[in-house]
């Protein structure tokens, strides 16, 4: 009998010890809510009204902002812009103040810009204006917000979707093969610490190299990861701005071997015999080369007013020489729409037409969109592809031309055009529309500023914002991004270069 009473006390104690350990559970939950109840009002995600839509010529710019409160009765809150209901850029505030007497909200930008609201909970609007340094409502905004849906939410400040419980984890997918243009393989078959695998997705999905919205690798011929983020995925067009210049330069490898009298050290005139009364002694001396290397020297117009590509033509080659011919490098769109008008005259077809023919249908690309300008095609920057057919793009690139047998570019034309022939910066060189980087350019990056010793060479296609389409021969690799990150505001669009040689890379040692 002591046996058995020792043991009912001994179970009586421990259900005694349970249930002041739930209560006092429970009252730490209960704290938690107390804590968090002026909140409950005010977090999610907010949406500028329809009527307060900052309305430009050209565009529409609205306004997001993400207020959270935590258990101990502090608030944050990130902010974002949509440029015509795409991703732009964050908007970050150094100040949040909450005041739960009046329902009063203010945002300090890390800029110095301010804004102040009034909650209304009932309509669950945020009403205010927004302003700068000093405060004056004839200098400000009208700026009125509403909730925003939760899958908004997702794609505009999680990469992958929380969890039910909030937590935010990786998981590694084989690539789906859903097509005979790309096979497909497993990422650990070609690396063996997947530790540092899953470190460098953590770090990705933690924006620690900016807003990534696709990363795709290919390696010995074999699609083995392709990673969607901010509710992307491989059924979406990506605006790929710049890189648009590279494939251009891909199609015009193909037009000189169709017309094999030309070549790229003629004069630009020969490719526009019609407007000779342009020409003069100077002038005569810019050749195809120059145009594809960005050193032609001709000044960069800002007047363009023309609806066709004659008329744009005539107006490129009529601006004046700011430069001798080959001996500055001038970043420039224009020379590359030129690029693309030497494609019209000779095909009589804008590029659009002609790189279906010739490229596109080939290689199983057949969903994009090409923008125009002012009546000619855009080949600086105006397509929007599948980040899939951009790595079929660094594919045929990686393999000199040649796709399934077919030689689609000529390997000569890939190899020249790819090299580097003029120095762009310390950190980059340029060849035909395609960037180029080896260890002997140096890495802004780090300190000392000097390329690293194990560095790869590769050639890039790149565009703003952090598109890239990157090949390293050497290593029998493409890698493709895709993002959304303003180079000037934050200067998260060139972080994918030293996250591609310092974390990505060295998986495959």
């Amino acid at each position: 009998m002591g046996k058995i009473k020792y043991i009912l006390i001994l179970v009586l104690g421990l259900s005694l010890l349970i249930s002041i350990m739930q209560t006092t559970e429970t009252a730490i939950k209960q704290s938690e809510f107390s804590n968090m109840r002026h909140y409950v009002s005010i977090d999610g995600l907010w949406q500028c009204t329809t009527d307060t839509e900052y309305q430009y010529p050209h565009g529409t710019l609205k306004y997001f902002i993400k207020i959270y409160g935590d258990a101990f009765g502090e608030i944050t809150a990130r902010g974002c812009f949509m440029w015509d209901d795409r991703f732009y850029d964050y908007w970050e505030f150094d100040t949040v103040r909450f005041i739960e007497s009046t329902n009063e909200l203010l945002l300090i930008d890390n800029e110095g810009g301010k804004y102040r609201g009034t909650i209304d909970i009932k309509k669950e609007e945020i009403r205010g204006f927004a302003f700068w340094e000093p405060e004056n409502k004839n200098d400000s905004i009208k700026l009125n917000f509403q909730r925003a849906e939760k899958d908004v939410v997702n794609k505009l400040f999680f990469p992958i979707t929380p969890g039910t419980e909030g937590s935010i984890a990786y998981t590694y997918y084989q690539p789906e093969q859903y097509d005979n243009y790309l096979n497909i393989g497993s990422i650990f078959n070609y690396i063996t610490d997947s530790t540092s695998f899953y470190d460098v997705m953590g770090k990705i999905i933690k924006q620690k190299f900016g807003r990534l919205e696709s990363l795709l690798i290919i390696k010995d011929q074999k699609l083995i990861l392709e990673e969607y983020f901010y509710g992307y995925n491989k059924t979406q067009l990506h605006y790929i701005n710049s890189c648009t210049k590279s494939i251009t330069s891909l199609l015009l490898g193909i037009l000189l071997e169709h017309h094999k009298k030309l070549n790229v050290d003629q004069s630009i005139f020969n490719y526009f015999p019609q407007y000779d009364t342009l020409l003069n002694a100077e002038k005569k001396k810019i050749t195809l080369r120059h145009v594809l290397t960005m050193t032609s020297g001709i000044e960069e117009g800002e007047d363009f007013n023309g609806a066709n590509p004659e008329e744009f033509i005539k107006y490129k080659l009529s601006l004046p020489l700011e430069s001798n011919p080959g001996e500055k490098f001038q970043y420039s769109n224009e020379s590359t729409n030129l690029l693309g008008c030497i494609i019209y005259t000779l095909e009589n077809k804008q590029a659009d037409e002609f790189a279906k023919e010739v490229l596109f249908n080939k290689l199983g690309i057949n969903n994009f969109i090409w923008d125009k300008e002012n009546g000619i095609l855009s080949c600086a920057s105006g397509l929007y592809m599948y980040p899939r057919d951009m790595a079929k793009i660094g594919l045929l690139s990686l393999n000199d031309g040649c796709w399934n047998g077919e030689q689609i570019v000529s390997k000569e034309w890939i190899k020249i055009s790819t090299k580097p022939h003029v120095t762009e910066s310390e950190f980059f060189d340029y060849g035909f529309q395609w960037w180029h980087r080896s260890k002997q350019n140096k890495s802004w990056w780090d300190s000392p500023l000097h390329g690293s010793k194990n560095e790869h060479d590769m050639f890039l296609a790149l565009g703003y914002g952090g598109q890239y389409i990157m090949v390293i021969k050497d290593l029998n690799m493409v890698i493709v991004i895709t993002s959304s990150d303003n180079n000037e505001s934050n200067g998260l669009a060139f972080t994918k270069i030293p996250m591609i040689i310092e974390e990505v890379v060295p998986l495959f040692k």
